[in-house]
């Protein structure tokens, strides 16, 4: 298995993805957010990173090529396993005659793992600021990306803290750790 990401020019990004012998090379546009689109549709269906009533067994995500496209779909099922489908459309507004590029199933996990080693070596070699200019002034879906790294490293989920403070409840986390699970490597 293999997924590479990789900005590709202002507001262009560059995918390609190889698993169990089917392959996928997608260029794909600022018009969606396509990266932090394609994690929020893995952390969705992921119970170590949203709450039991936020939790998807389906989810998806689509990105734009101008004109054509690739609409990806997740499915978390028993034991972990994900079903990943990417059809690709020569005109996604029209989302006629899908040709299947990826129709497969693996471990969640495995895969989870790959796509964030990949994005961990995007941010480490670009920076978050570095990032943003490349992509068409875009934030890098930070929050997203440290829970799902984190759901990878400890297998649990992101610890937070609820504090009342002004009789009002605050969601906390501890920006050290936050700052040393960014610059940690995955193995």
């Amino acid at each position: 298995m293999e997924f590479k990401y990789v900005l590709s020019g202002t507001g262009w990004a560059t995918c390609n993805l190889e698993i169990n012998r089917q392959k996928l090379e997608f260029t794909a546009s600022y018009v969606t957010n396509c990266l932090d689109d394609f994690l929020v549709a893995l952390m969705q269906i992921n119970p170590d990173c949203v709450p039991s009533l936020e939790l998807k067994k389906v989810s998806s995500c689509q990105w734009d090529g101008e004109p054509d496209g690739v609409v990806w779909t997740f499915e978390l099922k028993k034991e972990r396993v994900l079903s990943l489908k990417a059809e690709y459309f020569d005109d996604l507004s029209m989302k006629n005659k899908p040709e299947i590029w990826i129709n497969t199933e693996c471990l969640y996990d495995d895969f989870l793992k790959c796509v964030i080693r990949e994005v961990d070596l995007l941010v480490k070699r670009q920076g978050i600021v570095g990032y943003r200019t490349d992509w068409d002034d875009c934030d890098f879906t930070l929050s997203t990306f440290l829970r799902l790294k984190h759901s990878i490293v400890s297998k649990e989920p992101f610890p937070v803290e609820e504090v009342i403070v002004d009789n009002d409840l605050e969601t906390r986390s501890q920006l050290r750790y936050e700052l040393e699970l960014l610059l940690q490597d995955i193995d």
